[in-house]
């Protein structure tokens, strides 16, 4: 599970022409590990496309779960 404590609105342009619009999400997590103190964070990119599969919308302070394909891109996002 993550916290969302940001987002940013990012659009662009592919080398063969499409337009890819999304957010960079920005997430928080707490480090459990026994070497390990604190809080860990991580950004992911989701499309609008993604996002609106989901039925999500980004809010800050939401706790989400996010699941990654095997290459390690997310996938999708959801609210808990």
């Amino acid at each position: 599970m993550y916290t969302l404590t940001g987002y940013r609105r990012s659009d662009f342009t592919t080398k063969d022409g499409k337009r890819i619009t999304g957010y960079v999400i920005f997430l928080s997590y707490p480090l459990a590990e026994d070497d390990s103190a604190g809080t860990g964070c991580e950004q992911i990119y989701m499309t609008d496309q993604k996002l609106a599969m989901c039925g999500y919308a980004p809010h800050v302070g939401d706790t989400v779960e996010v699941s990654y394909n095997r290459f390690g891109k997310p996938v999708s996002i959801f609210k808990r």
